[in-house]
């Protein structure tokens, strides 16, 4: 089926709006107002203030919007948002691309993350362990370009801020079950009200459950199916006798998988390295020998791990634990004491094998050079924070300001295992295994002043001073060095290089002043404009698996960003459009970008030395008529390494940077009709977004090639009933797209994302 593109989408929405009325049994008397678009509330810049005078790029989804569009994980929000996208090396190595700017491949307990995601204030550390799924959310809000001021964590490239909503002391609740493809089952609701009339509550829940979108052919068992589980208990607390207000957030999700699916595909450009795809070869062997395959099948090889008596299935899963206590209470006239105390834990297991065939096989295909190395991974997360801060309120004063301090404690333990089988090389044959614990601590205190020059014009200007260390010790160890291809072998798997192993400490700290300033004019409601000058931050680290001590021991640097951006944003039709807009120019030193080499078959982490990044952002939502709501946004960045000699020793100099796609667009579109006597019961809305062509690594010989998801939903909302239900369907045109490739020896493992998916929604209220 042939995409429908941004414009034909608008002519669809266009003719729906004018074809509303046909859906009513009697035509309305009179044509019901035009309202104006909604406010969207923001606390970016730790206040409340509306989005149309936050002077920063920034994307709201609203709740409705979240729940409507089943905006369901990070993933998922890549689609429904310019500027961001999404990819994911293995369920450990979950990769948010902001501009350009993104933690790639980097899993070691030390890393840290380039875009963060922040739950309630609440930096989430780990992308994979502490997998974030969204359920019963005011908002999330996506901040583009550094934050290295009032954030918190301080972040180079942005941020995904996730606020839950929170209890009421009004009573109320809600309930939505469903079903769909895959055997999918679901359901979400909450309860909220007030238990005393200082103290309200609320709980929430979320259930998916579905079969897998792949299947592994050699054992006869699903891939990338789910079981997931998360629930939420809030208690906020407003005292009547005082301005203290405490709210209380605990939170508990597991996930459970059979893991998920590999494809090798033959890559049309086999550089660096010999052209060898041996794991294509064998896919099509067996392709020819069964009558073909598709690309949610493959034949993954389990491995028998020393000392275990059977081999081990493909295997996800993960489980965490959150809670956090906001504290905010007067302590001088209009000024408020804020304390946001944070725990994160969590731990997960991923095992998965990283070709999706291997030598040993059904069919015993074989071709020369092919090998397995399966990988296990399971790490356990222990995080700790607390920012406190003073904000000003005064009402008529040309001053406000911002002041606080940060700390943070994460440790992690990690433990790996590779296993491996194959005759090609030695170092292909055996097992090696990884035992690293790494604690990172950062500490930061930061301020921001305003000052309203004139009735148009106010200046803000803040920094950070940045402090954090990295310490641990990382063991790796030759446990086998001989494997069913080559019995008599003694040298160690890669990327261990050293039998029996080595243990070695690490330990590194770094500090950095990270300042910011915006200059942003007002000259009449409706529209407004800044120029920001912004610094952000991230700290540098140790690898995982390293090949040896020295290289266990040798820390790759921080990488900073310095942007220049000038943003617009205008209301205008008496509130019935929105026209928000940025340009931006970014210089990204010491880039840390980790790939894999052709000469050891190993990852190693390299600091490029600088890119730069400029670009355009821009949305514009209009309500046309009461029937009609439509939306349309893009996005075009061009991010080129400046000098870069990369691990291959490929000269990438001039190149993209690596899972960047040049342009996006998404549009959108909502349309309401009468249904029988109900008014505006019917709605239907679509949302189509276009990723252009993107490079996956640093040497621009593999790639993506532009693609676009189409998603929609029809509801039945009666107005004077308490229920709804709804018809959804995602990626409906059922387009095939990577959400990761590792080029190895001529052939690109691939990654898919979910194909077509739909399903029947019911939801009642009380």
């Amino acid at each position: 089926m042939k995409l429908q593109t941004p414009a034909s989408l608008l002519s669809l929405a266009v003719g729906l709006a004018l074809a509303a009325p046909s859906f009513a049994q009697t035509a309305a008397p009179t044509e019901p107002e035009i309202g104006k678009l909604e406010a969207v509330v923001v606390t970016a810049e730790k206040r409340e203030e509306n989005l149309q005078v936050a002077p920063l790029a920034i994307t709201a989804l609203t709740g409705v919007a979240i729940a409507e569009q089943k905006v369901l994980n990070p993933e998922d929000l890549g689609h429904a948002a310019v500027g961001i996208s999404f990819t994911a090396t293995s369920p450990q190595a979950q990769e948010i691309n902001i501009r350009g700017v993104t933690n790639t491949r980097l899993t070691a307990p030390t890393a840290d993350q380039s875009v963060s995601v922040f739950q309630d204030e609440v930096y989430v550390s780990r992308s994979g362990t502490m997998n974030m799924n969204f359920y019963d959310l005011d908002r999330i809000e996506v901040i583009r370009g550094p934050q290295g001021v009032l954030l918190g964590k301080n972040v180079s490239g942005g941020a995904v801020s996730v606020i839950t909503n929170a209890p009421s002391f009004s009573p109320s609740g809600e309930v939505t079950v469903g079903t769909g493809a895959y055997a999918e089952r679901n359901a979400t609701g909450y309860v909220t009200g007030g238990l005393t009339d200082q103290l309200a509550g609320r709980v929430s829940f979320q259930t998916i459950d579905h079969s897998g979108y792949a299947y592994d052919l050699e054992h006869g068992v699903q891939l990338e199916n789910l079981d997931s589980v998360q629930g939420r208990g809030q208690l906020l607390f407003k005292s009547s006798d005082s301005d203290l207000r405490a709210h209380l957030t605990v939170d508990y999700a597991r996930d459970d998988s059979n893991g998920i699916n590999r494809v090798p595909i033959a890559s049309p450009n086999c550089l660096p390295g010999p052209c060898l795809q041996s794991w294509s070869t064998a896919r099509n062997d067996i392709a020819a020998l069964v009558g073909g395959l598709n690309i949610r099948q493959s034949y993954p090889t389990w491995p028998t791990f020393a000392g275990d008596t059977q081999p081990t299935p493909q295997d996800l899963f993960h489980e965490n634990v959150g809670a956090v206590l906001r504290v905010d209470k007067g302590v001088a006239d209009n000024v408020t004491l804020t304390s946001v105390t944070g725990y994160r834990g969590g731990h997960s297991r991923t095992w998965y094998d990283q070709s999706g065939i291997g030598p040993v096989n059904p069919y015993n295909v074989n071709p020369p050079v092919l090998f397995a190395e399966p990988v296990f991974f399971q790490e356990k997360v222990n995080q700790y924070s607390e920012e406190l801060r003073l904000t000003s309120s005064y009402p008529d004063s040309r001053f406000d300001w911002i002041a606080g301090a940060y700390v943070q404690n994460i440790k992690v333990h990690q433990f790996n295992r590779f296993w491996g089988d194959g005759s090609y090389l030695p170092n292909l044959c055996g097992q090696s295994d990884w035992d690293d614990t790494g604690t990172s601590k950062d500490a930061a205190v930061f301020a921001q002043l305003g000052f309203k020059i004139a009735e148009q014009w106010k200046f803000d200007v803040g920094a950070r001073y940045t402090h954090d260390s990295k310490s641990g010790t990382q063991a790796g160890t030759a446990v086998s060095t001989n494997c069913l291809q080559r019995p008599a072998n003694a040298t160690p798997l890669t990327p261990l290089t050293v039998v029996p192993g080595y243990s070695a400490p690490y330990d590194q700290a770094w500090s950095k002043f990270t300042p910011q300033a915006t200059l942003t004019f007002k000259p009449q409601d409706g529209f407004m404009a800044y120029l920001t000058y912004s610094t952000g931050y991230k700290g540098g680290g140790f690898e995982n698996d390293a090949a040896t001590a020295t290289v266990a021991a040798t820390p790759y640097q921080p990488e900073t960003v310095t942007n220049y951006e000038f943003g617009s944003k205008l209301t205008f039709l008496d509130g019935r459009a929105r026209w928000n807009t940025a340009v931006f120019y970014e210089n990204y030193k010491e880039l840390q970008v980790e790939q894999t080499s052709g000469s050891c078959l190993c990852n190693i982490v390299n600091n490029a030395s600088s890119a730069k990044i400029k670009g355009i952002e821009t949305e514009l939502q209009l309500q046309a008529t009461h029937w009609l709501y439509g939306y349309l946004s893009g996005s075009y960045v061009d991010a080129t390494y400046d000098n870069f000699v990369d691990t291959n020793g490929v000269v990438d100099t001039g190149h993209q940077l690596q899972r960047t796609p040049k342009t996006q667009i998404v549009a959108g579109f909502e349309t309401k009709s009468p249904l029988g006597s109900w008014p505006d019961a019917l709605r239907f809305n679509a949302s189509y977004k276009h990723q252009g062509k993107m490079y996956w690594a640093p040497d621009n010989f593999t790639w993506e090639d532009a693609y676009g998801l189409l998603d929609a939903r029809v509801t039945i909302q009666p107005p004077d009933r308490p229920w709804r239900i709804s018809a959804w369907g995602k990626n409906l045109t059922n387009v095939d797209y990577r959400t990761s490739i590792i080029a190895i020896l001529g052939d690109e493992i691939s990654s898919f994302g979910a194909p077509r998916t739909y399903g029947v929604e019911f939801s009642t209220k009380f």
